[in-house]
């Protein structure tokens, strides 16, 4: 994937952002990686040292770097990394079609939005979808299931799956508890690949917060609770009626126990088991069984997650 330098120019120049330039521009550039550096690409920097892999590129820094001769710099006075993400999501969000697939299998009591997309081997149920949403392939979204403008469900996803909660009658068969409830994805929210949601029980819906960002693998049991702007990485079990604080990072693989209620602005570590509450915000948890390894007072930054937000 290419981007131009007049591109570039025109969003720093819509987003108001000043900027100087050294070298000699070329037309277009490839969107690179640091970690896997070609010659002709467009990066980011904020470290001097990592400069040295690139050749015949343009990069967008803070400083004013000793680089190769070949490249070209595009020096601003904010972050680096925000502006470069937010520059590639300008250009290359991925957006809705409005096409819906002669293929899916739609519920004639299923409600859609404005311009929402839903792709091949779809099965919709009575649900609803507002606008501007997608809908991958082969995904399924079951009976009582609202998802939110602007929120996108990548393949092979089911949404309002059924639960296993059960206890033991008195001559030792299994008695299921009924799954009556719903699910609620709000606005602005992905849910990866093959990701399974779990259904409300009784009378509660399963909760997706606003903005938040689930990796493939996901799942997510009946009536777990995931406040605002949560990131889950990727193959994470939440169990029933967990309740995850807004703006909380849950690394690959780890494990919520159920009824487990984490405050905002927690980090889980990868592999990690939580069968506990925690009360305290701002929280590192790691290891079988997870203890905390850092509070609020530390500024060590964890390795894979993004720096932590800050109101200013």
């Amino acid at each position: 994937m290419k981007i131009s330098f007049q591109e570039i120019i025109k969003f720093l120049a819509l987003k108001k952002i000043s900027y100087k330039l050294i070298g000699n521009l070329k037309e277009n550039y490839k969107i690179c990686s640091i970690f896997y550096p070609e010659p002709n690409g467009f990066y980011f920097l904020e470290e001097d040292s990592l400069s040295l892999q690139i050749k015949n590129s343009i990069i967008l820094t803070t400083l004013e770097i000793k680089t190769d001769q070949s490249n070209s710099l595009i020096i601003i006075e904010e972050s680096p990394q925000n502006i470069y993400y937010k520059l590639l999501d300008y250009y290359y969000r991925e957006k809705p079609t409005g096409i819906i697939s002669e293929t899916a299998k739609i519920h004639k009591k299923a409600i859609l939005g404005k311009n929402v997309q839903i792709d091949t081997f779809v099965v919709l149920g009575k649900c609803k979808i507002d606008d501007n949403s997608i809908i991958k392939s082969h995904t399924v979204i079951n009976d009582n299931v609202f998802i939110g403008k602007n929120t996108i469900i990548e393949p092979g996803c089911i949404i309002g799956a059924t639960g296993m909660a059960w206890i033991w009658d008195e001559v030792g068969e299994r008695i299921r508890q009924p799954q009556l409830g719903g699910v609620l994805i709000e606005d602005n929210c992905t849910v990866g690949a093959q990701s399974v949601l779990v259904r409300g029980s009784f009378n509660e819906n399963t909760n997706i917060g606003e903005s938040t960002v689930i990796a493939p693998g996901a799942r997510i049991g009946h009536g777990t609770q995931i406040g605002k702007k949560v990131h889950l990485a990727n193959n994470v079990i939440l169990a029933g009626n967990t309740n995850i604080g807004e703006r909380s990072f849950l690394g690959s693989g780890c494990i919520i126990s159920s009824n487990i209620k984490l405050p905002k602005n927690t980090i889980v570590g990868a592999g990690a088991l939580v069968n506990k509450n925690f009360k305290e915000e701002d929280l590192t948890l790691i290891g079988v069984p997870a203890k905390v390894l850092l509070t609020k007072n530390h500024e060590q930054k964890s390795k894979g997650v993004p720096t932590p937000f800050k109101n200013k």
